[in-house]
């Protein structure tokens, strides 16, 4: 999905959500994910200074260890450490959100 916003975002976290996904083992690193809250994405991302740090991305949840689960704006999906969080931190898992749930277990 190319042109993420975070409007398309909460679309598919509360699709997601509406499945039974909000925690769960994930089959590639992190190895766990959480979703936050799709009334909270603006929060989150103002809070984690994303726009100043990683401009394009948009984190959509977390580990639950320190790192945040984010998406480009050519929905590609990656991990980076909240501390220390840079564009050369990114780790990519998954060419997309799809991808990226196909990896995500209830």
């Amino acid at each position: 999905m190319a042109n993420m916003n975070i409007d398309a975002i909460k679309k598919v976290l509360k699709s997601w959500i509406n499945e039974g996904f909000l925690e769960g083992e994930l089959s590639v690193e992190p190895e766990w994910y959480v979703l936050w809250h799709p009334d909270e994405l603006e929060e989150f991302n103002r809070d984690y200074q994303l726009a100043e740090y990683v401009p394009g991305f948009l984190t959509f949840g977390c580990n639950g260890g320190g790192e945040l689960l984010v998406v480009n704006e050519l929905g590609e999906v990656f991990y980076m450490p909240c501390i220390g969080m840079a564009l050369d931190t990114a780790i990519k898992i998954a060419n997309s959100l799809q991808e990226f749930k196909d990896y995500m277990q209830q």
